[in-house]
């Protein structure tokens, strides 16, 4: 099985075979709007300069919430022996990176901000007048005037509207266990091990929408002519695999990425070292071949599947294909589910209601800030000074006390929590076209998956009665939900508690 049909980022194959085989103060950026477009080029190639709407979202989020950007930071570089989860349609390292500048960035104004109050006040300790203190204000103005400047109209105006964002001018941390860190996360988002945690596998792809199934009995051949039948032709799921994965290739969709992910629990590699090269380290990136076909196997805790992730809308939308076969004792189960990862919640998109200001505009919107805003900084400056100072050591004697106790026998959990782009999601009603792209993605993607799973059966001679009649079953019970012509995207809804235009007028009816 070559190695480069396993990686959701490679590249397809050129021929198509189906083988047999709101919270922030007024800023320097005022207010325009933007609409969002499409993921990636069609040969799954890592996001395009130009096709990174949802990392620059995201990206932009760090600078204009703190909150957001401590969280990305405790979430990516916090956890060292963690896998971290897939977050399709962004880019997790360079949103990491401008988090962290963000951050730094913050800690700079705080240090100044802590020096200025610490002379302001030992001066006018010894002082009969109140001039340290007015020198003192009027600096500390223009400390959180400029650094609201420098964020406003150096890194958000100048690098982060839309046209001028690019992925790789996000900025290198200075800490280079952090850089090592990020370097594993790259590796582990282009990979194709998924290490997670709680219940569900498939973490980062959002919200699971529909499963379905066909079990065949593949040890009946198909009749002859003359009424006899004749033996089937036997082969291996990762065959099956290998026929599904080219056939899922061959769709013509622009942001589409396909291959084959082994799954396994983070609590269920401490064991097996091509999992976990280190105990105490994290898990591995990729998965061989070995253990692709070891993930075939019925009992095994490592499952083996088929991904199909397609992308729309720059990244704002992906829906995912997930399927695996199973065979026993002559019978054959695939399986196929679907997760569906909506766009951004509007907190997300702020930037794009900005443009940038000329100058005469930026000087008096960054000092207006300044004036506002420097007696809570200044007062504050020293406590989140001291934070920005002790969380290093913080984290380094947790992650010294995880590794002691993983090396002495304490049972940990490697899995990956939720991605940054899944906590990102949003709960409104969708865009009408959003909602017909989701569902026309799912509608031609089951298609596509049947229709090969038939196509391979038949060429090993399999009998196909059983298969047709739960193929009929599977069209008659999918046709309304998936007539995309009468889907309207007022009555699909997200989140933990959706509720469609539709429930209400059913509601009132009982």
């Amino acid at each position: 099985m070559p190695g480069e049909s396993h990686d959701l980022r490679a590249e397809p194959a050129d021929v198509c075979v189906i083988s047999g085989g709101r919270s922030e103060p007024p800023d320097g950026i005022s207010e325009s709007v933007g609409e969002p477009g499409n993921l990636a080029d069609r040969h799954g190639n890592s996001l395009d300069e130009t096709d990174s709407e949802t990392t620059r979202y995201l990206a932009a989020v760090t600078q204009l919430k703190l909150k957001y950007a401590r969280a990305v930071v405790r979430h990516i570089v916090g956890g060292s022996f963690r896998a971290v989860a897939p977050a399709a349609g962004a880019d997790v390292v360079a949103v990491t990176r401008w988090a962290l500048a963000a951050l730094r960035r913050r800690a700079q104004r705080d240090l100044v901000l802590t020096c200025l109050l610490a002379a302001g006040v030992a001066v006018a300790i010894g002082a009969s007048t109140l001039v340290p203190i007015a020198v003192m204000a009027v600096l500390a103005v223009f400390a959180v005037a400029y650094e609201r400047w420098v964020r406003d109209v150096k890194v958000i105006a100048r690098q982060m509207l839309r046209g001028r964002f690019r992925v790789h001018d996000a900025p290198a941390s200075l800490s280079q266990r952090i850089e090592k860190r990020l370097a594993m996360v790259g590796q582990q988002q282009n990979g194709n091990l998924i290490v997670f945690r709680g219940r569900s596998p498939f973490v980062g792809s959002g919200q699971s929408y529909l499963y379905d199934h066909i079990v065949v009995d593949v040890a009946r051949g198909e009749k002859k002519k003359n009424g006899k039948r004749q033996p089937p032709i036997p082969f291996s799921t990762a065959q099956l695999h290998e026929a599904l994965e080219a056939a899922l290739k061959c769709m013509e969709f622009p942001g589409i990425r396909v291959g084959q992910r082994l799954y396994v629990n983070g609590e269920h590699i401490m064991s097996d070292a091509r999992l976990l090269p280190q105990k105490d380290g994290p898990p591995a990136t990729d998965a061989s071949a070995g253990l692709l076909r070891d993930g075939c196997n019925p009992a095994s805790e490592a499952r083996t599947y088929v991904c199909a992730e397609i992308g729309g809308w720059k990244g704002q939308l992906v829906v995912s294909l997930f399927t695996r076969a199973v065979q026993s004792h002559g019978s054959l189960q695939v399986e196929w589910r679907f997760h569906v990862l909506p766009p951004l919640h509007t907190d997300f998109l702020l930037v794009d209601r900005r443009y940038e200001l000329p100058v005469v505009g930026q000087i008096p919107k960054a000092m207006t800030t300044g004036v506002l805003w420097f007696a809570p900084a200044l007062v504050s400056a020293p406590v989140m000074l001291a934070y920005h100072a002790i969380l290093p050591f913080i984290e380094m004697a947790r992650t010294l006390a995880q590794s002691y106790r993983i090396r002495h026998g304490y049972a940990f959990n490697y899995g990956a929590p939720r991605s940054i782009r899944e906590i990102a999601v949003s709960d409104r009603r969708l865009h009408e076209f959003v909602a017909v792209d989701w569902l026309t993605f799912i509608a031609l993607a089951q298609h596509t998956l049947v229709t090969a799973l038939r196509e391979f059966l038949e060429s090993h001679k399999v009998d196909m009665r059983q298969f047709s009649s739960q193929e009929r079953v599977i069209i008659r019970s999918k046709v309304n939900k998936y007539n995309v012509d009468k889907i309207n995207g007022h009555n699909v809804a997200f989140g933990d508690k959706p509720r469609a235009s539709g429930d209400k007028k059913k509601s009132g009816s009982r």
